[in-house]
């Protein structure tokens, strides 16, 4: 597979699978404004930005803040941390990337905290992370293509931009990658559609 100047990934989905414990959060932030997903709802915004979740669930635009401030506090608790969970394919990829210097960032619509947060408690050295962009860090969510660029910005990346890779689950991420003039390959998880099956194997 070719190599890549930079490579940059998606959290959610992606590095760790956090399904059960953003599905909690979501339940408990949609609740204080009388919204009640169903598990079709889950299945089609979970992966989305706040933004666009808070529209998919017919909240007012005018309580976006503080619907976004609400779920942001929730997802920094402990308790959520500890629910994340390892894919088949973490560890090794964290491992790996640490062993031979591959230069790496993290581009996602959660909280920077919490990502280092979850790096902690399956301790994972996060010495070698160049970037990591979290949404405190930008006010246009993916699709758009912020995220990504202030992810190169903060890794003083100054080369082509079709040598970055972004490796994510969902279509905003591809959309995302497609507005920065990124490459962008999609892993598969769960049931999408994604035709790469290991992060490992973006190393082979």
């Amino acid at each position: 597979m070719k190599k890549y100047d930079l490579y940059l990934f998606d959290f959610d989905g992606t590095l760790f699978d956090t399904f059960d414990s953003l599905r909690e959060i979501y339940r408990i932030s949609l609740a204080k404004f009388n919204k009640y997903p169903t598990e079709e709802n889950y299945s089609q915004f979970l992966g989305l930005s706040l933004p666009r979740c808070r529209e998919y669930m017919g909240i007012d635009i005018k309580y976006e803040k503080e619907f976004c401030d609400y779920f942001n506090k929730i997802v920094l608790s402990d308790e959520v941390v500890k629910k994340t969970r390892l894919y088949f394919d973490t560890l090794e990829f964290f491992k790996y990337v640490n062993t031979h210097n591959i230069p790496y960032g993290i581009v996602t619509g959660s909280a920077k905290l919490r990502v280092l947060d979850v790096l902690k408690y399956f301790n994972i050295d996060s010495s070698h992370l160049l970037a990591c962009i979290g949404n405190e860090s930008y006010q246009h969510p993916k699709p758009n293509k912020e995220p990504i660029i202030n992810a190169l910005i903060e890794a003083k990346y100054k080369g082509d931009y079709k040598n970055v890779l972004y490796v994510g689950d969902s279509e905003q991420d591809e959309a995302c990658s497609k507005d920065a003039g990124v490459s962008f390959r999609k892993i598969k998880r769960d049931n999408n559609d994604g035709t790469l099956i290991s992060l490992l194997d973006l190393f082979k």
